[in-house]
């Protein structure tokens, strides 16, 4: 069997170029083409090298299936609605891997000739992989396509022995890109509130600076270094991978997330969280309430400074509470979460021949 992949390899690291990575590394050279997605230019001429492949590889090799990660974009959706239309017409087989939580609001805020064109196209796909049960509503505009549920996963690295935590120290983690709507700047006026009570905490943060809808990069990296600079208890990491990742998600005791990320579905963050031994503090916000229940920590309202506080104070007011969450977590992660039950549902759904 042959497979097209279309979508993002990583670098630049997120929850989606990662997932596509890994199931991309996980199949054998022989059977594979790639198209990277992955922004190198501007996005008209990302768009124009990402259509001009898709032409050359469906038209100059024998393909058996097209595994792609669909875009909520509209200079996205045009190489989707390209891909999907050819592949259908070839008589190829078409996976596509939904990764975010905004497929059906994009769909719908389209304009109505787009809309047509987008549900014509993804109407011929075979089947769409949501990360949770909850998602398939995302693809409810599609009644005839076939939905299966494949979970997000942690890395092999993280299978690693446990270092004991230390509970007379409390080390709080911020691990992700650092955007405004994942709630950074939230998360530092908490703390800052926290550090007048509590002596004992400490919060890293780790990540690089992106844009999102609110700021700009430069705004966010601007703002984020002024407002750190005058709490000596909180230690700005930059970019932190491969053994000081799991270093640092190790020694940690709670990892704080309050995100509203328009696209927020799954991270991926979490799940390494829990594996790591860490109690999680998100939001309640699209399908972060689907991942993170009283047993797994505490879901705490957006943008809300206050919540965040409340949140926090619970877990560092109950010691006993705290070491029991994070022990339940390392057991679920490690039963549902691993990178091989990851692949091993993706290939049975890709790989399949009937």
């Amino acid at each position: 069997m042959k497979i097209l992949f279309v979508g993002p390899i990583s670098p630049p690291i997120h929850g989606q170029s990662l997932a596509f990575t890994r199931f991309y590394e996980s199949i054998d050279n022989n059977n594979k083409l790639l198209i990277n997605t992955n922004i190198t230019t501007n996005k008209a001429l990302n768009t124009v090298k990402n259509l001009f492949l898709i032409f050359s590889k469906l038209f100059f090799h024998k393909i058996d299936t097209v595994y792609f990660t669909c875009s909520r974009s509209i200079s996205g959706s045009i190489k989707d609605i390209v891909l999907i239309t050819l592949a259908s017409f070839k008589g190829i087989r078409l996976i596509n891997h939904l990764h975010g939580s905004d497929f059906y609001e994009f769909l719908h805020r389209a304009p109505a000739w787009y809309q047509h064109l987008l549900i014509n196209a993804y109407n011929k796909v075979d089947t769409s992989i949501v990360l949770l049960d909850e998602m398939r509503e995302q693809f409810k505009d599609f009644p005839k396509m076939n939905i299966v549920v494949v979970s997000n996963f942690y890395d092999e690295e993280l299978d690693t022995a446990l270092a004991s935590k230390n509970t007379s120290h409390i080390n709080m983690l911020y691990l992700s890109n650092i955007i405004k709507s994942k709630g950074i700047f939230e998360l530092i006026n908490a703390f800052d509130v926290l550090t007048k009570t509590y002596d004992n905490i400490v919060l890293n943060i780790a990540g690089t600076f992106m844009a999102d809808i609110y700021m700009s990069k430069d705004e966010v990296e601007q703002q984020f270094l002024q407002q750190i600079k005058n709490n000596p208890k909180l230690n700005y990491l930059g970019q932190v991978q491969g053994k000081n990742k799991i270093e640092l998600l190790q020694r940690s005791n709670i990892f704080i997330l309050p995100s509203y990320y328009p696209s927020e579905a799954f991270p991926i963050s979490i799940i390494e969280a829990m594996r790591s031994g860490n109690a999680i503090i998100t939001t309640d916000y699209k399908y972060l309430p689907s991942i993170v229940r009283p047993e797994n920590g505490a879901l705490v309202e957006i943008k809300s400074v206050s919540s965040l506080i409340i949140g926090l104070e619970n877990l560092l007011q109950d010691p006993i509470r705290l070491h029991t969450i994070q022990e339940h977590n390392i057991k679920i992660a490690k039963k549902y979460y691993t990178l091989t039950h990851y692949l091993d549902q993706l290939k049975k759904i890709v790989l399949e021949t009937t």
